[in-house]
């Protein structure tokens, strides 16, 4: 999988694994060769580069083993004086966005309700469609019909429903979860549930909660509220049946946290006055999308949120930001992906022989911390073609373990070596971690 100096405008990515050692082992030796993720710097004769080693100027390879049985992935061979860029980034964490109608966890509420009572409310979603393959948009809405007594509760209960009801005709990712899942907050602190409730056990996508103990029925009855949490930001549901026989309650919507058995103190109870008289909003929260290498592209879900007159002064605004992180394990695993067959590594011949190479790439969902850090290289490589000087422009990608700084400033490091082989090249340091 080593990429031919032949092919132009050429980029590579190499990809280790923790642990990351420097150690002063040749590409051939069979101790490189059995310490699998590891990455070195090597003259072209395959002699381990390190400090009192590296000279200005000189041509050199960046490897990785890929265990005893695999030869070691080995990149083209880089002029040391031809490097116009070298940099190193540190890995970035993911987030997805989130927007808050109202109440937010803090602060907030569901405004003028006694001005609008009896009116239609409406959230419209305007998705991003990027989980299409397009980047046209995608129009989703939730829906509550007020009644003249109702109040912030009912209507950020009724909201939350409505448009969980309308996502849960998109697909949903590995985690059971749709593209935007919506949560019901409520401002009151809530009270934690005695040791007599024993434990509430919630299945996600069910509304039958388990609840042991002999106090159900009075610390949640009919008209009350539970969160499954101690924070004012968890979700929030109504309780519309106990069932003290069987050790159960229904609540008003499916829920939609994880699976779990909540035992004394990490559940709260809201009653149905508390509830009134608090402020309510409702959450978006938008989920990771589904990923393969191959046929779904990497993206975050992003969208617009827009409110219907009847909310009056509510206001909607975001609470976090979708952001695709930098070196996470989707984008370098898409990047290796595209990539490898771009050297026409699965090409080789034609179906029904086509080489799937899914078991040569490196990049490794269980990565700590889900992703990697980035250290990229950028330089010129000139041939003389026809009594001329050929320029072609070429690029590498290191990606190691979020908490290896081993190819920084250290002994051995990146930014040390490249700053003895490549002296002229822009050299940042940001794995100084």
């Amino acid at each position: 999988m080593s990429a031919p100096s032949a092919i132009n405008n050429a980029r590579q990515i190499i990809i280790g694994k923790a642990p990351v050692a420097l150690g002063a082992t040749d590409l051939t030796s069979a101790a490189f060769r059995a310490a699998t993720g590891e990455i070195g710097i090597f003259s072209k004769e395959g002699t381990r580069i390190v400090a009192g080693t590296a000279t200005v100027g000189r041509e050199y390879v960046i490897a990785v083993s890929r265990g005893a049985d695999k030869a070691p992935l080995v990149s083209d061979l880089i002029d040391g004086s031809k490097v116009t860029f070298a940099t190193s980034t540190l890995g970035e964490a993911a987030t997805e966005q989130s927007t808050a109608i109202g109440y937010n966890g803090t602060s907030g509420l569901i405004a003028d309700v006694a001005t609008y009572a009896g009116e239609l409310y409406k959230v419209s979603i305007l998705v991003h469609q990027f989980m299409s393959g397009t980047d046209s948009e995608h129009l989703k809405a939730g829906y509550y019909q007020s009644q003249l007594t109702d109040g912030q509760a009912e209507i950020a209960l009724g909201i939350r429903s409505s448009v969980n009801k309308n996502f849960n005709r998109e697909v949903s990712n590995s985690d059971g979860d749709k593209p935007i899942v919506a949560k019901a907050l409520c401002s009151d602190a809530g009270v934690v549930t005695a040791a007599s409730t024993g434990t509430l056990t919630i299945t996600k996508g069910s509304t039958l909660v388990g609840a042991s103990g002999a106090g159900i029925a009075t610390q949640l009855p009919v008209g009350a509220y539970v969160r499954f949490g101690t924070a004012q930001t968890d979700a929030v549901y109504k309780v519309v049946a106990v069932d003290q026989a069987n050790n159960s309650l229904t609540v008003d919507s499916e829920v939609l946290e994880a699976s779990a058995t909540l035992t004394a103190g990490n559940a709260e109870t809201i009653s149905a006055a508390l509830g009134a008289a608090a402020n309510w909003g409702v959450v978006l929260d938008g989920k990771s999308l589904p990923f393969s290498r191959s046929k779904k592209r990497y993206a975050k879900c992003r969208f617009d949120v827009s409110l219907s007159e009847s909310f009056g002064s509510t206001t909607a605004s975001n609470t976090a930001n979708a952001f695709e992180g930098v070196g996470t394990f989707e984008a370098v695993s898409e990047l290796e992906n595209f990539l490898a067959r771009f050297m026409s590594e699965s090409y080789e011949m034609g179906q029904p022989f086509i080489d799937n190479i899914d078991a040569d790439l490196l990049a490794d969902a269980a990565v700590l911390g889900g992703r990697y850090s980035l250290v990229t290289i950028k330089w010129s490589q000139t041939e003389v073609v026809s009594f001329q000087n050929e320029v072609s422009p070429k690029e590498l990608i290191i990606a190691t373990p979020l908490t290896t700084p081993a190819y920084a400033n250290v002994a051995n490091g990146f930014n040390t070596l490249m700053a003895t082989i490549s002296p002229t090249a822009v050299v940042g340091a940001n794995l100084n971690v």
